[in-house]
């Protein structure tokens, strides 16, 4: 009995060292954590502050900010009015800024990669905060796998450049036709294999920037037939000009494919409606007047009509030219002939005696009143 109590106690002096240890452990680890958010909320607020001027100034460097997946950015605006352009942004217009220096870092392309963004002041600072859809190692693997692929999609030209990532989305991708539509951009497309329109003009757009195309995405309204709807396409420049691309309107589904929308000018683009203004720094944006037209690809009614026209034209000198070869033939043929019925007979071909060219080596047969009077008269000679 007297053994027995020493052990009790001895149990409990265990449980109470490995409850105190298991305490201290906790404890550490909270510091740890604690420490490590402070150091990481201390290195955002340390970042250096950037200096904004204008509201364009500002769209550029949001973009920036939104392309380097940066959570937290903190901005030194002098004006007051700018500061509260900044902390009114206008989404719309955001949506239409492009920076042609480097178009993957446009709010054009990248507002479509936020979630909410936010913005508070403190004197002339303004903060400025991003919340993802996504996480930065999603968004990293989707820019790598586009990059690839617009490598593998660039043409010996840009205009195959263009054809080639046009009939890529649609061979590869179908319109997402439910009800929800959820898919708005090119990140969950990819994903899943379907994208409302703005998927395939977000893909279209750093796909054929990256290979090299200047490319802008246009948003506006769409009539479907029954009503006007959000819509969003492309333009892109060829050969110094803007023209039309909705790669949306072009797939048929099951990879089957159209070119009805394919570098249209905007009497060739119907039921498109653009919103918003796309000048760059003054430059007025302005879509061809005519269609593109590849001299080896129709893509145009009218180059139908231009093509049977041109065929027509060239079979007519051919039709010519053969005639002429024909007569200067059958004149060669001159002194290798005999006489009937006043005509002269040459390789089954009957011409008359004016067209040949030495008249004088024959004799003359005309009139002939009584023809049964005369034998033919073979190889006559001078």
């Amino acid at each position: 009995m007297s053994n027995k109590k020493p052990m009790i106690n001895g149990e409990s002096n265990i449980r109470y060292i490995l409850k105190k240890t298991l305490l201290s452990w906790c404890l550490l680890l909270i510091f740890i954590v604690s420490v490590f958010v402070a150091c990481s909320t201390f290195d955002v607020n340390a970042k250096e502050d950037i200096k904004v001027t204008s509201i364009n100034d500002y769209y550029d460097k949001l973009a920036r900010q939104i392309y380097d997946r940066d959570l937290y950015r903190s901005y030194i605006v002098d004006d007051l009015d700018l500061v509260d352009s900044i902390l009114h942004i206008n989404m719309a217009e955001f949506s239409c800024h492009y920076n042609p220096d480097d178009p993957l870092v446009s709010g054009c392309y990248l507002m479509y990669y936020t979630e909410t963004i936010f913005s508070d002041q403190e004197n002339k600072r303004v903060k400025v905060r991003i919340k993802f859809p996504y996480n930065k190692r999603e968004m990293d693997a989707h820019f790598e796998k586009l990059d690839r692929l617009s490598s593998r999609l660039k043409g010996k030209s840009d205009y195959d450049t263009v054809k080639n990532v046009h009939d890529y989305l649609i061979e590869n991708f179908e319109y997402d036709h439910k009800t929800s539509m959820v898919n708005h951009t090119d990140i969950d497309g990819f994903r899943d294999g379907v994208m409302v329109c703005s998927g395939y003009g977000l893909a279209a757009y750093y796909l054929l920037n990256k290979a090299g195309v200047e490319t802008r995405i246009i948003t506006g309204y769409g009539g479907d037939g029954t009503g006007v709807l959000n819509h969003m396409w492309n333009a892109v420049k060829l050969d110094g000009k803007w023209y039309n691309l909705d790669i949306t309107w072009d797939d048929l589904g099951q990879g089957g494919k159209i070119y009805t929308y394919f570098l249209k000018s905007d009497d060739r683009f119907p039921r498109h409606v653009r919103m918003g203004k796309y000048d760059v720094n003054g430059i007025p944006f302005e879509i061809a007047s005519r269609s593109y037209r590849h001299p080896f690809f129709i893509n145009n009614p009218e180059d139908i009509s231009i093509l049977l026209f041109g065929i027509f034209i060239i079979g007519i000198v051919i039709y010519v030219y053969i005639q002429k070869l024909i007569k200067k033939r059958m004149a060669n043929y001159a002194g290798q002939g005999y006489v009937v019925n006043n005509e002269f007979e040459v390789n089954n071909e009957f011409v008359e005696n004016t067209e040949f060219k030495d008249k004088n080596k024959f004799e003359a047969y005309n009139d002939f009143k009584d023809k049964n009077k005369f034998e033919t008269y073979n190889d006559f000679k001078e």
